[in-house]
């Protein structure tokens, strides 16, 4: 387990990495983005949040991705808010 802030998070088994992985290589190859570009650190970050939140199938998170509105210098979602509570605002 992992303590983050006074919230305790569940490690990543290897088979979520393996997942998560995957669906951000699909994005950098549909984006034609490097995966050690700082787009594709933007979208590591958030899809690592939404599968925190509960979104765990591979296709609802490729799909979250996809239509993720990336501005790099002004990122979409402010680092210290919570894609959970967009979830159930």
């Amino acid at each position: 387990m992992i303590q983050h802030s006074g919230i305790t998070k569940p490690a990543l088994q290897p088979d979520d990495v393996a997942m998560l992985t995957a669906v951000l290589d699909e994005w950098c190859r549909e984006k034609s983005c490097g995966i050690a570009s700082s787009e594709a650190l933007h979208v590591a970050r958030e899809l690592i949040s939404w599968f925190e939140c509960g979104i765990r199938d591979r296709q609802k998170l490729a799909g979250l991705m996809r239509h993720l509105h990336l501005d790099v210098e002004s990122p979409a979602i402010a680092a210290d808010a919570s894609p959970c509570a967009a979830m159930t605002a």
